[in-house]
C-alpha cells in the first residue's frame, strides 16, 4: 500500500475499531513502555502492509487479539503536535521527504510506531509520537 492509500485506509480502520467497543479491553492490557495506544505499521522487506492498533504488554493476549512482537531496533522519535489524523500524516511525510534524506540514516527493516497519548485527538495541541526505525547509511 502506498502512503496516500494508507492515509485513507488507516484512519478508517481506527474509526471501525473504536466503534467496535474493543478499545477498553485492549487498553486494559497495557503495562509496558511505550505507554499509550500504538499504531504499528509493518511493511518490512517491501512485502505486504499490515497495520496493528496495539498496546505494549507482557500480559497474556486474549484469543480475540493478535500478538505481534516488535523486533529490536534503533528509533528516531519525533514529537507530533496537532489534530489527528492530519498532524501525524504531515509529520510522516516530512520525516521521509525532509529529515531522512539529510540525516545520515536510512530506513531500517522494522515497523513504524505511532504512540497516541490520552487526550482530545482533535485538539490542535494534542501530542503524539512517531517512532521511525533507522540505521546508519552504508
Amino acid at each position: 500500500m502506498n502512503m496516500e492509500e494508507s492515509f485513507v485506509k488507516v484512519p478508517a480502520f481506527w474509526e471501525k475499531t473504536i466503534k467496535s467497543g474493543v478499545m477498553p479491553k485492549l487498553c486494559s492490557l497495557m503495562n509496558q513502555e511505550p505507554a499509550g495506544v500504538l499504531g504499528v505499521s509493518v511493511c518490512m522487506d517491501g512485502k505486504d502492509f499490515d497495520y496493528y492498533i496495539a498496546v505494549a504488554t507482557e500480559k497474556p493476549v486474549p484469543a480475540e487479539f493478535v500478538a505481534y512482537e516488535v523486533p529490536a531496533a534503533t528509533w528516531a522519535i519525533f514529537e507530533c503536535i496537532g489534530a489527528m489524523p492530519t498532524a501525524i500524516q504531515e509529520l510522516q511525510k516530512r520525516i521521509v521527504t525532509e529529515w531522512l534524506p539529510t540525516s545520515g540514516y536510512e530506513y531500517a527493516n522494522a515497523p513504524d510506531i505511532e504512540v497516541y497519548s490520552d487526550g482530545d485527538i482533535k485538539s490542535p495541541t494534542y501530542r503524539s509520537e512517531v517512532w521511525f526505525p533507522i540505521e546508519k547509511k552504508k
